[in-house]
């Protein structure tokens, strides 16, 4: 078969003749599809293409069930203690934002709180002649919408609107369509419809095509095996491959090593990355992110009196409203003080836009500052914290780690017993009868046995204990993303790695796309690492758009430099191997710790 193909030359500069010589050809294949799925939006595409297809991942169908999953409201906000929580998280961002002199040397003053509610609370909408040229989906004699269709569907139509992830893994729950089979039809046929139409490839040509899976850095085993069974049987794909996502951010970023923070709509999460490597130990990923702070931006307007009858967060298309009033008007920039006068305009689809005219003071900037002050969010709850857990085990994987574990315990054990027994029989000839016959007087000629056997035991107890510890160390509290970085920095190997790391941070995702939000990052972090690495860093590099490019591209576009490197080849885990071995390709294949 005749195939296209795109890559990079390579050049190289001689010093001797000034000129750059060709040295090879990188190949790009137009038949190599990444896939980058995230709670919020779907990333797809050839690996030949400049960017990613970006759609909202959720998919709508027709049911008689109508209440639509909730997006930026969310139950762990639902507890007697919120406001105080928000209050004091409020009150902890107002001081950091006060206390950090602005460029010219000069501290912010806080803006009237006063002066704004009155304002604000007496502002009334405007309705314009200007209709949003944003349609209604056409939901006639179809099943299922996906995308920004879906999100534009008519409440009156009896459409329900799933997110097959939520939090950064698979969006199980109690409710209708929350089991695990549901979840991997949604899928199934989001991306398989995905595929066809943005990327115009039929499904039964997937066979010639190879895929690449970016997977989230806190993963769930059971959960990655059944997407990779969709890619590779349900779909049809040739071959895939299985990789991190923040390995991909480093490849994307040109660095080898670097702390990699991926701050999304729902997740935060950080990863230490040494040469291609994700580093178990330092993996934290956060259960907050760019959708929580819309929410406590939306809070922050109802508290200066701005709070229309127009906006309701329960509903999809308000969220969208929410969410792009946030991505305009708040800020991390400490120069922009005082009260700044804007226009919201309301849009909703064939609607005429409504327009409010507010005065915004410190709540524009106080909203970010919530993502180093989780406080602020006022969310409470069980695991918002999670660490790389161990595999559950699977019936198909027999020689998993638990295998592993068992066996290679055992030997240490056996191993350890026949050295002491040898060694105890090589004493017990030496001695002569007569000392052998006081030890046996005394009945000390036990004591050795017991003692190893007790040794022995104590020793695999001792394991257990700190194979137990590696479980338990990993419960953590809510916190910012500056004392995550510091808490994932401090968990690697020595003090070179930490050097390395604290010298070079990535941020990837769509959450930290403010204004300001580099030296904001850069100054929390060096306030709050040891002092001694203060000494010993050159440089303090925080890299907020790699390449100058999107950072949210940044993962996509380091998956699809690694699809093309040679030593990518011996990690494709081809169909027929996998009809044939299932999820043991993955410990085989993957490149990091199964």
């Amino acid at each position: 078969t005749s195939i296209m193909t795109r890559g990079y030359i390579i050049l190289k500069f001689k010093e001797n003749t000034g000129k750059w010589t060709k040295t090879g050809f990188q190949v790009m294949h137009t038949t190599v599809v990444i896939i980058h799925p995230g709670s919020l939006n779907l990333r797809l595409g050839r690996a030949s293409d400049t960017y990613p297809v970006t759609i909202p991942h959720c998919i709508a169908r027709r049911t008689t069930y109508q209440k639509t999953e909730p997006w930026i409201n969310r139950p762990e906000c639902q507890h007697s203690d919120v406001k105080a929580l928000q209050k004091y998280g409020l009150k902890q961002s107002e001081e950091a934002v006060a206390s950090r002199p602005t460029s010219t040397g000069e501290y912010r003053q806080p803006t009237s709180q006063k002066l704004i509610y009155s304002y604000n609370n007496n502002a009334r909408g405007q309705v314009t002649d200007v209709v949003c040229p944003q349609k209604w989906s056409d939901t006639k004699q179809t099943p299922f919408l996906i995308g920004e269709e879906a999100l534009h569907i008519k409440p009156s139509d009896k459409f329900r609107i799933h997110w097959p992830m939520r939090r950064g893994r698979l969006n199980l729950h109690d409710g209708p369509g929350g089991t695990l089979t549901a979840v991997m039809e949604d899928l199934e046929t989001l991306w398989s419809a995905a595929i066809q139409t943005y990327l115009d490839i039929p499904i039964k040509d997937l066979k010639i095509y190879k895929v690449l899976l970016l997977v989230p850095d806190v993963f769930v085993h059971n959960h990655v095996k059944h997407m990779t069974d969709i890619l590779l049987n349900k779909l049809g794909f040739g071959a895939a491959i299985v990789i991190q996502e923040s390995v991909c951010a480093t490849f994307g970023a040109g660095v080898g090593s670097a702390c990699v923070v991926d701050i999304g709509d729902q997740k935060v999460s950080v990863c230490c990355v040494e040469d291609g490597n994700s580093t178990l130990k330092t993996r934290i990923t956060m259960e907050y992110g760019g959708s929580d702070v819309t929410r406590c931006f939306h809070w922050l307007l109802q508290r200066s009196g701005f709070n229309p009858k127009e906006i309701d967060l329960n509903k999809v298309t308000d969220c969208n409203i929410m969410q792009e009033m946030k991505e305009s008007y708040c800020h991390l920039d400490q120069d922009k003080t005082g009260i700044q006068d804007h226009s919201l305009l309301i849009r909703k689809p064939q609607q005429h836009i409504v327009k409010y005219p507010v005065k915004l003071g410190d709540e524009a900037i106080v909203a970010p500052m919530s993502l180093f002050h989780p406080e602020l969010l006022g969310i409470m709850g069980p695991q918002l914290v999670r660490t790389q857990g161990r595999c559950t085990g699977d019936p198909e994987d027999p020689h998993d780690e638990f295998y592993l574990q068992m066996t290679s315990r055992e030997a240490k054990l056996s191993k350890k017993k026949d050295t002491t027994e040898s060694k105890d029989n090589s004493e017990l000839n030496v001695m002569d009868d007569s000392q052998h016959q006081t030890q046996m007087d005394d009945d000390s000629n036990d004591a050795p046995d017991t003692l190893n056997v007790t040794d022995t035991v104590k020793s695999g107890r001792r394991g257990e204990e700190e194979e137990t510890d590696v479980d338990t160390e990993t419960v953590l509290q809510l916190m910012g993303i500056d004392q995550a970085i510091l808490k994932s920095i401090e968990r690697c190997g020595n003090d070179e790695i930490k050097k390395k790391m604290y010298s070079c941070i990535v941020v990837v995702g769509g959450g930290l796309k403010f204004e300001g939000a580099q030296q904001w990052l850069q100054y929390k972090v060096w306030v709050g690492m040891p002092p001694q690495y203060r000494l010993m860093l050159e440089t303090m590099d925080v890299i907020t758009r790699p390449k100058d490019m999107d950072p949210t591209f940044t993962c996509w576009k380091g998956a699809a430099v690694l699809a093309c490197l040679d030593t990518a080849q011996e990690l494709w885990i081809r169909q027929k191997e996998w009809k044939q071995f299932s999820v043991r390709m993955l410990r085989e294949r993957a490149p990091f710790t199964w």
